[in-house]
């Protein structure tokens, strides 16, 4: 009996152990189980959301894209999705999207790019640059970081630099049209006519490319109609341009544009073919109505709209490119009617804008007034839409607004350096120097590795003499890291000058080359070093070259101080 008990026991012992592991078993295979169809989920949702988007269907792509993020936020696969649906989209968080990717992927060179392209997409140089920066050697080197490299120094206004890297992503992958193209829009806007007909035989070997041959072709065109080059031949490139399948409405209209300028007979047949066409697209309709707006034929533009539909001239964009009509042609009555019986939403506060300007051109103060602040308020809660509001302002000549509304928006990260950019250029052309001084410290600021800024901002100072100490330090380092540099000499040429250190200051220039010392920009400097070294009969020479030059009041004022030395 007890030898029974013992196996019975024993066989008890196994029942349970063997229940509990095979309980065990069951938890496991059901954990695996569902984790992996988890994982098959985010890997099926990421592909749907790669299916939608090569389709077109950027909004279920999203869906699906966020619905992998949710599920798994450390997939940086579902990550990646997002930051391209962003990108597709012209969404600004294209970037931040980009970032997680290579916080959860660090030192992927693609993702990297990625980011600098979004970046460089929303005007963010400062990311672009910062990114490209933190690249290892070996990503240094391939054409992918020289042609962000390249597209960075556009946007930067280097083009020799651009040039430098657009070549060598052309010789690292020579196989890649792309960047030949490129390499060629750079070269055909330098003034070597070497580099400019080497350019134009790219671009004519790329027009046998069905890639390329579009955009080469609508290069072609626009360059020879800035060098005012023979018409007919334009003409004749301009129509093979506009029968491609892949040209854009654009090109239909420098086509249009090409026949104005020729007078030609067949001018008015084709404006009302495309009139036909554009009625039913309300993109394209509100192309040819600003094309006829800023083509002396607003009045044109002004009399087929009376022939739309309500519902079409009712849908954005059409409205604003008909209000352009009227504004153009100054029928204030006109344009006030067109925008107090149309809809703009969600761009409410534009179409205030151009209400505003119809009753200022009635001489009504009061409620044109309140439509402009009304106007600004709107707008206040986009950046974007602040944006568009300081352009379309800037265009009617309203100075005062612009000005204040790009201050504002100078606030925002988003926007602030587009709107200092556009500060720089307005205050350079009114030969601001205290406003230039005001927007060079935020530019500065905003993008301290740019050493043309920091140059300018060391000019400006010396010139105002404000915070003169640091200008001194920063001309000398600049110079120092690009001692061949005719700007950046001359600035620090010009700081030793201030000091009293004319023959220091008359050394660092005479390292620069004939051809860097002749630059008006640099020869006014020269001029006023060479009048204070004694040397008046070579100064007289530079201080001529100077009057080709654009200067600012303090600059005409050292100008005139050197002439003065020179009687």
């Amino acid at each position: 009996m007890e030898i029974q008990s013992e196996k019975n026991e024993r066989r008890f012992i196994k029942l349970i152990v063997g229940g509990l592991v095979g309980l065990v078993l069951v938890i496991v295979l059901v954990y695996a189980g569902v984790h992996f169809f988890h994982r098959w989920q985010e890997r099926h949702l990421i592909r749907r959301a790669a299916a939608y988007l090569s389709g077109g269907d950027v909004k279920l792509a999203a869906l699906s894209a966020r619905r992998a993020v949710q599920m798994n936020p450390a997939n940086a696969d579902a990550a990646r999705a997002m930051a391209q649906i962003a990108d597709r989209a012209g969404d600004r968080a294209a970037s931040e999207w980009w970032r997680k990717v290579l916080d959860l992927q660090p030192h992927n060179t693609e993702d990297a790019l990625a980011l600098v392209r979004s970046a460089l997409r929303v005007n963010d140089l400062a990311t672009a640059e910062k990114t490209l920066d933190g690249l290892d050697e070996a990503a240094k080197g391939t054409a992918g970081y020289h042609a962000a490299s390249g597209r960075l120094a556009e946007m930067k206004k280097n083009p020799v630099e651009a040039e430098r890297h657009w070549a060598k992503a052309s010789e690292i992958a020579p196989d890649n049209t792309s960047y030949q193209f490129q390499l060629a829009l750079i070269r055909l806007g330098t003034n070597d006519q070497s580099k400019r007909e080497s350019a134009r035989e790219v671009l004519e070997r790329l027009r046998a490319d069905p890639k390329q041959r579009a955009a080469a072709t609508r290069t072609l065109i626009l360059d020879g109609v800035a060098h005012h080059d023979e018409a007919h031949g334009m003409q004749l490139l301009a129509s093979e341009l506009q029968s491609y399948p892949e040209a854009l409405f654009s090109d239909r209209l420098l086509y249009l544009e090409i026949l104005r300028q020729l007078h030609d007979p067949g001018f008015a047949e084709y404006l009302k073919r495309l009139e036909q066409d554009a009625a039913s697209n309300p993109a394209d309709l509100a192309s040819l109505l600003s094309w006829m707006s800023s083509n002396e034929t607003a009045a044109a533009a002004v009399e087929f709209g009376k022939t739309l539909p309500a519902e079409v001239v009712g849908k954005w964009p059409v409205s604003p490119a008909l209000a352009a009509a009227y504004a153009s042609l100054k029928d204030w009555p006109g344009l006030e009617q067109l925008v107090r019986t149309t809809e703009w939403p969600p761009f409410d506060f534009l179409r205030r804008a151009y209400l505003s300007l119809a009753l200022r051109g009635q001489d009504k103060k009061f409620p044109a007034e309140q439509e402009w602040m009304a106007a600004q308020k709107e707008a206040s809660a986009q950046p974007q839409s602040l944006l568009l509001l300081a352009r379309t302002v800037a265009a009617w000549g309203w100075d005062a607004e612009t000005v204040d509304l790009l201050w504002v928006l100078a606030k925002n990260d988003d926007t602030k350096l587009e709107a200092l950019q556009t500060l720089y250029q307005h205050y350079a052309k009114l030969g601001d120097t205290s406003g230039l001084y005001r927007t060079l410290l935020r530019l500065a600021e905003a993008l301290p590795n740019d050493l043309t800024l920091q140059n300018n901002l060391a000019q400006i100072s010396l010139l105002l003499g404000a915070d003169v100490e640091r200008a001194r330090k920063v001309a000398a380092e600049i110079m120092g890291k690009e001692p061949a540099n005719g700007a950046y000499v001359s600035t620090y040429a010009f700081s030793l000058y201030a000091q009293g250190d004319v023959k220091g200051a008359l050394q660092a220039m005479d390292q620069l080359s004939q051809d860097q010392l002749r630059d008006p920009s640099v020869a006014v400097y020269y001029g006023v070093v060479l009048a204070a070294a004694g040397l008046k009969e070579k100064a007289r020479g530079y201080l001529r070259r100077a009057a080709e030059a654009k200067l600012l009041p303090e600059e005409k004022a050292l100008v005139a101080k050197a002439e003065s030395t020179l009687q």
